[in-house]
């Protein structure tokens, strides 16, 4: 596929039991349909050619002389199928019968897979012998997919549950892919069981882990079987489904997305058994769902937001010996969400919260909506207010520099400056720590002022972005019990987004949604990912949004990014909230964006060509 993606089908046959013939061509059935999808891989459950569920006659010579069998049919049958087929079969080695897992592709039987744990010594880098030919038989085969650019590995029945899963000694071969073809049965809680540890052990490897299961067509003579195909990748959910409604299920694994994040670490690897494979790109549209949201977490999550806030507040108050707060309150969003935070880490521990002082401190600019908002939430929350109005000091200032323009820069920065230096004497008198209230969505832009809103002493606004403090607010005014408070944050919310720094200022009209640049930030600095690729992706996550706009957005996003480094390096320290803040990202200062522009410029040029030829 493009953009180091991998389209992978997770199948669910129509299996009878010990009918081997049947389950072969429904293997045949389903593969062919997949590889029309342009899927580039297809897994079947544990035991597909002759169902997982055959207790005694699993041993039978009729059943495993079937087995093999069907298998050369499928090795056959793949010579005309443009897929990487894995499926499963019970195999005697060593005079014993075990589960197998084999690989087919274009014809071949690459290698064969073995379950057999207590021969797991015995049987690595052998050899076994099936329909006259001989195939290579192992615990740990690592196959190599080159076109696809993929190293993937199989492992057998519920892997995860042994005290040393098979997956474990697979990571150390580099695989990113590891295919776990299981047979495990449905419980209460077991598909939920099933993801946590699918979802640790995909993070803990940096891989991707995906689960196919036996389920329809088992015996349910007394288990029934889950029929769960689960796939996660760096411990996030791609992928989770339970029970036997779909044949198929498909989804695009993202191998790019793997490397980035080993370039990261320190990981060692080993040296296993690797079988290439010259499997087929078919260069597929991507269809999974891409997340336009990729910092909001479930709703779940925002009390521990909550929590976790509050404590690195209540810590450093502790460290540096003070009992008091202070923090401009503009009535806008970013100040907003860091007095719900405060005022909750006040009521949670105990504290007075007349010791939360929030100063207002408008200037010509400044609306009378977000003043009566700063003004009703200090009513609302019980803390202490001060306002200080800056237009006499602005205008004196202004005369002193001999300025006079209050539609520039000078004029807008240097109300934020005044700002601060007010703050920062208060936080002196009252012996207060001074929040900053700067969120990680506008110091990514740069969108603050040096020597301005920019200093603190703290700052725990700055591991969350703007669309992550969106959705904490919304999710405290549905769970506030008091009303007052709700109707104000939801007029926040309501309320463009503008520092108010000259008349009729709207953030997002100057930048662009920020939306879209909390998506830049997370893709192109974060992951790491290439500008064709950043763009490929956000024209799926942003269907109603016109590329040439999307990349007029990143243009705006990679030279504000980079030209303003020198900000982030002299900001406060914050609170990291999750793994994808600025936090680890040591750039310097003078780092040109060149390179990255110039891959866009490459973007804006092919659609320019491609708005020619279709005007002709």
């Amino acid at each position: 596929m493009k953009h180091g993606f991998v389209k992978l089908a997770l199948a669910k046959a129509d299996i009878r039991l010990g009918a081997v013939s049947h389950n072969v061509e429904e293997i045949k059935r389903l593969c062919q349909k997949a590889a029309k999808e342009k899927a580039e891989i297809i897994a079947f459950g544990e035991l597909s050619l002759t169902g997982a569920s055959l207790q005694g006659m699993k041993n039978y010579s009729t059943i495993l002389d079937s087995a093999e069998n069907g298998l050369k049919e499928l090795v056959e049958f793949s010579k005309t199928c443009p897929i990487i087929i894995i499926c499963g079969l019970p195999i005697v080695v060593e005079g014993n019968m075990s589960s197998c897992a084999v690989v087919i592709e274009g014809g071949i039987l690459h290698g064969i897979v073995c379950k057999d744990y207590k021969t797991h010594e015995k049987i690595n880098e052998r050899n076994i012998t099936l329909f006259g030919e001989i195939f290579p038989i192992n615990g740990e085969l690592v196959f190599n997919a080159s076109s696809l650019k993929l190293k993937f590995g199989i492992v057998l029945g519920e892997d995860l549950d042994l005290n040393f899963p098979t997956s474990s000694y697979l990571v150390d071969s580099d695989v990113e892919l590891i295919v776990n073809i299981g047979k495990g049965i449905a419980l209460i809680d077991s598909h939920c069981e099933r993801k946590k540890a699918i979802e640790v052990t995909s993070r803990k490897t940096k891989t991707v882990y995906a689960y196919v299961c036996a389920g329809f067509g088992e015996s349910v003579s007394c288990n029934i079987y889950c029929g769960d195909r689960i796939v996660y990748e760096l411990g996030e959910e791609i992928l989770a489904k339970e029970g036997d409604e779909t044949d198929l299920y498909y989804t695009e694994i993202d191998i790019d997305n793997i490397r980035k994040a080993r370039t990261l670490s320190n990981i060692s690897y080993h040296d296993f058994q690797n079988i290439k494979i010259p499997a087929k790109n078919h260069n597929a549209d991507i269809t999974r769902p891409i997340d336009n949201l990729p910092y909001v977490p479930d709703n779940a999550e925002f009390e521990r937001i909550f929590e976790i806030l509050g404590r690195g507040v209540y810590t450093r108050m502790k460290q540096v010996k003070v009992d008091k707060l202070i923090l401009g309150l503009s009535g806008g969003l970013d100040s907003t969400n860091v007095l719900v935070s405060v005022v909750r880490m006040f009521e949670k521990y105990g504290l007075d919260k007349k010791n939360i002082i929030c100063v207002s401190i408008p200037s010509a600019p400044s609306s009378k909506r977000t003043r009566d908002n700063a003004d009703a939430l200090i009513k609302a929350f019980g803390v202490t207010g001060i306002t200080i109005p800056i237009h006499e000091a602005i205008a004196q200032h202004m005369k002193d520099i001999s300025h006079s323009s209050t539609t520039d820069i000078v004029y807008e920065n240097m109300q934020a400056r005044e700002r601060t230096q007010i703050l920062l004497n208060l936080a002196n008198k009252y012996t207060a720590l001074m929040l900053g209230t700067g969120a990680l969505s506008e110091i990514a832009l740069g969108w603050s002022t040096y020597g301005g809103d920019q200093i603190a002493h703290y700052n725990i606004n700055s591991g969350l972005t703007k669309t992550l403090i969106r959705a904490m607010l919304r999710n405290y005014c549905l769970i506030t019990p008091n009303e007052d408070t709700a109707r104000i944050i939801a007029d926040v919310l309501d309320t463009p987004i503008s520092p108010e720094l000259i008349e009729g200022q709207d953030t997002e009209k100057v930048l662009g949604p920020y939306e879209v640049h909390d998506f830049y930030l997370y893709n192109l600095i974060i992951k790491g990912f290439a500008v064709d690729k950043v763009v490929y992706l956000a024209e799926r996550a942003f269907p109603d949004i016109k590329r040439e706009m999307l990349l007029e957005y990143l243009e705006t996003f990679i030279t504000r990014f980079f030209q303003n480094q020198f900000k982030r390096h002299a900001s406060c320290e914050g609170i990291r909230i999750s793994y994808y803040d600025l936090s680890e990202k040591r750039i310097p200062s003078g780092f040109s964006p060149d390179e990255f522009l110039k891959e866009l410029s490459k973007l804006k040029d092919e659609k320019s060509k491609t708005t020619k030829k279709a005007k002709k």
